[in-house]
């Protein structure tokens, strides 16, 4: 897969190879190669090529061939069980937000009466 011109490897290209960077490639590497998205050839030679990267451009090669993660969906996503742009009825906070307007406004008018007392 291309990398889009926006993406650090090719806009920062001569910018040095962090450790923080090459942990978190290795990573994907590891579950890639857990996962069997990735044969051990290819999993050898791209470690090969992390660990011997001085810059981001040198990494360009592995990122391009990195399989997707196996599952990119967080796991609230799998949860809801209506269609995309439906709200359930736990969240229908309308009825809710109307009744503490109401009891807003019975508790000023109350509030209101009592200091109408207190002062005549």
């Amino acid at each position: 897969m291309a990398l889009p011109p926006s993406s650090k490897y090719l806009q920062r290209a001569g910018d040095l190879v962090d450790d923080l960077e090459r942990d978190s490639l290795t990573q994907r590497l590891n579950d890639a190669y857990g996962d069997g998205r990735i044969v051990h050839d290819d999993y050898s030679a791209a470690m090969d090529i992390v660990y011997a990267a001085r810059t981001l451009g040198d990494l360009v090669p592995v990122i391009e061939k990195l399989p997707a993660a196996a599952d990119n969906t967080p796991a609230i996503v799998d949860q809801g069980n209506l269609p995309a742009g439906r709200v359930g009825e736990a969240r229908n906070v309308a009825p809710m937000a109307f009744a503490v307007a109401v009891v807003g406004v019975v508790l000023i008018a109350v509030l209101a009466v009592l200091i109408a007392v207190l002062l005549f």
